[in-house]
């Protein structure tokens, strides 16, 4: 990944929308245009690092879009900017509109979240293998706590032949649940897609037609729609991805533009002004000017945790966070070609939206997602005063490195962890990590602990451990503990028969890559990250924590033993390349 050449793009301003001229006194005592202008700064600034072509920003104050823009490119070939009307794949904020529709249509019929789905979609089928368990209900396929698989065998994430919703959920009555309903809380495209077509069912309307109807027309959303019409393509943005290499470097492509089967889950197109009113509606109680979509105790309801104890990320539809101490509702996207972000406080009633067209850029989505907060914040007197977000590290004060328990040398070398592996090198000075493919950049914030910036991650905590002899042991990381490897011993020698399992499967534009590395078999999927496998017997193969837990990797043979494809997930990929 590192080795992809990367470009300074020019920052190109166009399209300011100004819906406001009420404005309030910044907290700071920062004027309202200073705040932009320190915004704009920084933006300039990670556009100039290379990983986004193009990105367009919303900032919502109470029931009003306060700032609109685009920057950068919307097509760099063409050299078409970005502005605050062009269209974005918004990939998972999808499920905020599913999720919004099945509340609604809550509240037009009877509808019983925790009744057994059979009752209102009793055509749907998958095999439950667990004892005694419960009934699939709305309320967990919303809150990713129905068992379900992530993907379908048919129309899931790697399937580019457009198949319809039903032609996609019927291909799972041969697969089985994940996990138990209710037992634990696991991401999952088919669940909200499910609940799409439990909508259809119901309501008598199309999925698109009822969202249409119930939450675009009411937002007004003019520029939004569940697949690529011919208005949306007059201002629709170019996607860009990298993909994987074996030799572990990317190559950049313009992303490939088809419809996913599970347009519940990931399939939205739209605008950052579209979304700015969609999240005016989220900050005011479920109106939307004079009209009404949900009524406030439905709001709450979907605002609230649900789940187990164990993991109370989630409402219904939304993921649940926290901002300078207030609760957050909010998703993310990435979808082929595209990542986005949406945050809204309700308590506070500001809201903002990031759409890029970068595939996995978390990073900098993330980073431009929290200066856009702080920004917005500015209007609030009443809220915490925001930090002074660094604009340039020229423009920060001094800061005096913290003091090291060891040299950063003794931090080198490799580790691993049952999910991923990680090399730490010295790179002019300064501490670098590739964790299972994903370079990152690391700043010390105390003697043992880092935060790690990059493509995947925007401050993520690292944290090294010592041993009782006061040597580097361990660190954790991406939520996990990896074990430095000592390079004076001999690692564990791989089954000879792994051999014939390496190589790349599936399409061109998102294969599957198989190595072997530290004597285990990894498996890089979605152009992502690459994921340890650990046997089940001779073919099978389970998938760690991260974008497939709990499911099978399963290697399928020729008559004379040779690989000819690989079940990953249910999803069937053939082998292009050894």
């Amino acid at each position: 990944m590192t080795h992809v050449h990367r470009w300074l793009v020019p920052l190109i301003v166009i399209g300011l929308v100004t819906l406001s001229t009420n404005v309030a006194q910044p907290a700071d005592g920062t004027s309202w245009i200073e705040a932009q202008t320190k915004f704009e700064a920084l933006v300039e600034q990670e556009l100039g690092r290379g990983i986004l072509s193009g990105v367009s920003i919303a900032l919502i104050d109470n029931d009003q879009i306060v700032y609109a823009k685009g920057f950068g490119f919307a097509d760099t070939d063409a050299k078409i900017a970005a502005t605050s009307q062009t269209v974005y794949r918004a990939g998972s904020i999808s499920k905020l509109f599913t999720a919004v529709a099945a509340m609604r249509l809550g509240e037009l019929v009877p509808v019983d979240l925790d009744a057994p789905l059979e009752k209102y979609n009793p055509g749907f089928r998958i095999c439950d293998p667990f004892d005694n368990s419960p009934a699939i209900t709305l309320r967990q396929l919303m809150c990713h706590r129905s068992g379900m698989v992530r993907e379908a065998p048919v129309g899931g994430y790697f399937d580019d032949q457009q198949p319809t919703l039903d032609q996609t959920l019927a291909s799972l009555s041969d697969c089985v649940l994940a996990s138990a309903p209710n037992a634990k809380t696991r991401y999952s495209n088919v669940g909200p897609s499910i609940v799409g077509q439990t909508i259809e069912k119901v309501s008598g309307e199309t999925f698109g037609a009822f969202t249409q109807k119930h939450i675009f027309d009411v937002v007004g959303m003019q520029s939004s729609g569940w697949a690529l019409t011919e208005p949306l393509a007059t201002n629709m943005s170019a996607g860009y991805m990298r993909v994987a290499q074996p030799d572990g470097t990317f190559t950049r492509i313009r992303a490939p533009q088809f419809e996913l089967g599970t347009v519940p889950a990931g399939n939205l197109y739209t605008t950052v002004e579209d979304l700015g009113r969609f999240v005016t509606f989220l900050i005011n109680q479920g109106s939307c000017g004079q009209e009404t979509i949900l009524k406030p105790e439905t709001m709450v309801e979907m605002y609230r945790p649900q789940g187990g104890n164990e993991n109370r990320t989630f409402g219904l539809g939304f993921a649940l966070g926290k901002y300078r101490e207030e609760p957050t509702v909010m998703h993310m996207g990435a979808v082929y070609g595209f990542t986005s972000s949406l945050v809204a406080i309700p308590s506070r009633k500001i809201g903002a939206v990031v759409l890029a067209n970068e595939d996995i850029a978390i990073g900098p989505v993330q980073r431009l997602m929290a200066a856009a907060l702080d920004t917005v914040a500015t209007r609030r007197p009443e809220m915490i005063k925001p930090e002074v977000f660094p604009v340039q590290s020229s423009n920060r004060p001094p800061v005096a490195a913290p003091a090291m328990q060891t040299s950063l040398e003794d931090l080198v070398g490799e580790y691993e962890s049952p999910g991923y592996w990680a090399e730490f090198i010295l790179q002019e000075g300064s501490l670098q990590a590739v964790i299972s493919g994903q370079p990152m950049t690391l700043r010390a914030t105390g003697p043992l602990t880092f935060v790690a910036n990059g493509r995947f991650v925007h401050e993520s905590p690292i944290t090294f451990e010592l041993d009782g002899e006061g040597k580097i042991a361990s660190c954790t990381a991406l939520r996990q503990k990896f074990s430095k490897l000592d390079p004076s011993e001999k690692l564990p020698e791989p089954p000879a028969a792994w051999s014939k399992f390496v190589g790349i499967y599936g399409p061109e534009f998102i294969p599957l890559i198989v190595s072997i590395r530290h004597g285990h078999l990894y498996a890089m999927t979605e152009n992502e990250m690459d994921y340890r496998l650990t046997p089940m017997n001779r073919v099978v193969f389970r998938l760690p924590a991260g974008l497939y837990d709990d499911e099978q990797l399963i290697f399928q043979e020729n008559a004379d033993g040779t690989v000819h494809s690989v079940l990953m997930a249910n999803f069937p990929l053939r082998r292009i390349r050894p």
